[in-house]
């Protein structure tokens, strides 16, 4: 009699655990959110970037390695065109050594310049200078908003794959 009520207890047991298990998996397969995810393309999708690996430098999606640098140059809109040929062969010269598998994107940026200083923070000893400034103060403030500029200049960097020659030459000897 105690051993079948035992095994009543234990059978009892196994059932209620399995309606345990398949009412856990229910309520789980309600709130999973995959069924909520939009199957479109997504922008993060179609970025390459993967992950931020030291300090300004990124690796992506498909393997290659990203840098950017920002820099100031003088502004090409009063630059000559000889002085722009210039920095174009001092770039060209600079990236010429890198071989294959390079990429370079250079962005030119565009924001608003500060306003002219206020009149207090100006300090001149003689009447002459102070009306220089304040003639230089009028031009500038009669141009409306002026812009100053500056470069992103970002290289990607793709390994180039080896061949399966230089593979089998490496790894099977």
């Amino acid at each position: 009699m105690i051993e079948s009520v035992a095994f009543a207890i234990a059978v009892l047991g196994a059932v209620l655990l399995l309606i345990l298990f398949t009412r856990i998996r229910a309520v789980d397969a309600e709130l999973k959110l995959k069924k909520h995810r939009s199957k479109d393309t997504a922008l993060a999708d179609l970025l390459n970037y993967a992950a931020m690996i030291d300090d300004g430098v990124i690796v992506c999606k498909n393997g290659s390695f990203m840098a950017a640098w920002l820099y100031k140059g003088d502004d090409n809109a009063s630059s000559t065109d000889e002085q722009r040929e210039m920095v174009s062969f001092r770039i060209n010269q600079a990236l010429a050594g890198l071989g294959s598998g390079w990429m370079v994107h250079v962005d030119a940026v565009r924001r608003p310049a500060p306003n002219y200083s206020d009149r207090g923070h100006s300090n001149f000893p003689d009447p002459l200078s102070a009306a220089i400034e304040e003639e230089r103060r009028q031009l500038f403030e009669s141009l409306g908003t002026m812009y100053e500029g500056y470069f992103v200049l970002t290289l990607t960097w793709f390994p180039t794959a080896p061949c399966p020659a230089q593979v089998y030459r490496t790894h099977v000897r």
